[in-house]
C-alpha cells in the first residue's frame, strides 16, 4: 500500500518483508518463527533486500513487529483478524490458530493473487477460515470487508504491519477512524510507524532515498501513537526500537543482539479497545 504506487513495487516490498522473516526464522534463536516466509523468497527478492544498503536498513523492525502481531493474536481470545495490506503475511497459515477463527487479509487488487497456492506448494495449508479482501485502503474498503463476513459487532485483531509508513499524515488518520468505527469493545490493534525523527535520521537516509527511487517512498510518521490512538477510543501502549535496544518492554520477549542494531526511532505499537 502507497499512495501513488504502482502495484509492483508494492508487491516487491511485500517480498523484500518474507526475506528478512525467513533470514530470523533461520537462526538458532530466532526471535519469530515464520516458516511460510521462505515461499515467498526468490532471488529477485534477496537481491533488493542486500542492495538497501547494509547497516543503514531498519530491518530489525520487521520479525520484532511480526512477533507482536502473533503475540498480540494467540492471546486476544478474539474469533476474527484483519491484516491490513496483507502482502506475504502468512498467520492464517503458521499460527496454532481455531479452525473456527476467520482471518481476512485486504490488499490491493492482484497483490494476494497466487499467494495461496504458493503456500499451498509448499506444503502449508490454512489452520483457520482466511477470506481475501481486494480493496484500496486509501478509498472506502469498509463495505468490502463487511461483505466478506466481517462482524463489527463481534472484537477483532486489527494488525497494519509495514503499512503506515508508506501513507501521509491525512491517509493515517482516515484509515484509523476507519477501522476504530468497525472496532467493538475487546478489539486489539497492532502496528508499526515511524517516529517524526526517523524520517531525518542521517544513519537511515541512504535506506530512505532508495526506497524512494524504488517506488516506495516513507512518508508515515507519529510523534505519539498512544495520544493520537487515545483520539479513537483506544488504550494504546507504545515503544519506540530505540529503547527495545537498551532496555526491556512488558509485552515483548527481550531481543537478541542482532535485533537491537541500528537501533531506529520506529514505533511498535500495541492497543486495546475498552
Amino acid at each position: 500500500m502507497n499512495e501513488g504506487v504502482r502495484p509492483d513495487p508494492v508487491k516487491l516490498s511485500s517480498d523484500w518483508m518474507a526475506v528478512l522473516r525467513a533470514r530470523e526464522h533461520s537462526q538458532p534463536d530466532a526471535y519469530l518463527s515464520d516458516p511460510c516466509a521462505a515461499a515467498f523468497v526468490t532471488p529477485a527478492a534477496e537481491t533488493g533486500v542486500d542492495t538497501l544498503g547494509p547497516g543503514a536498513l531498519p530491518s530489525a523492525v520487521v520479525p520484532i513487529r511480526a512477533r507482536l502481531g502473533d503475540l498480540t493474536l494467540l492471546s486476544s481470545g478474539v474469533r476474527q483478524a484483519v491484516s491490513l495490506g496483507s502482502g506475504t503475511d502468512c498467520r492464517a497459515y503458521r499460527l496454532p490458530l481455531e479452525p473456527g477463527v476467520v482471518y481476512y487479509e485486504i490488499d490491493l487488487p492482484g497483490q494476494l493473487t497466487g499467494k495461496a497456492e504458493r503456500l499451498a506448494a509448499a506444503g502449508f495449508a490454512p489452520r483457520c477460515g482466511v477470506r481475501v479482501v481486494e480493496a484500496d485502503l486509501r478509498r472506502d474498503w469498509a463495505p468490502q470487508l463487511v461483505t466478506a463476513g466481517f462482524s463489527p459487532a463481534e472484537p477483532a485483531h486489527w494488525i497494519a504491519e509495514g503499512l503506515l509508513s508508506y501513507l501521509s499524515a491525512e491517509r493515517i488518520q482516515t484509515l484509523l477512524a476507519a477501522v476504530s468505527s468497525l472496532a467493538a469493545p475487546g478489539s486489539w490493534l497492532t502496528f508499526d510507524i515511524p517516529h517524526e525523527r526517523f524520517l531525518r535520521d542521517p544513519v537511515f537516509e541512504p535506506f530512505l532515498r532508495e526506497m524512494g527511487r524504488r517506488g516506495v517512498p516513507y512518508v508515515g510518521a507519529l510523534a505519539d501513537p498512544a495520544e493520537t490512538l487515545a483520539g479513537f477510543g483506544w488504550s494504546a501502549s507504545a515503544v519506540l526500537h530505540r529503547e527495545l535496544a537498551t532496555g526491556g518492554c512488558r509485552w515483548l520477549p527481550p531481543l537478541p543482539e542482532r535485533l537491537r542494531t541500528p537501533p531506529a526511532d520506529v514505533w511498535l505499537v500495541r492497543a486495546h479497545r475498552p
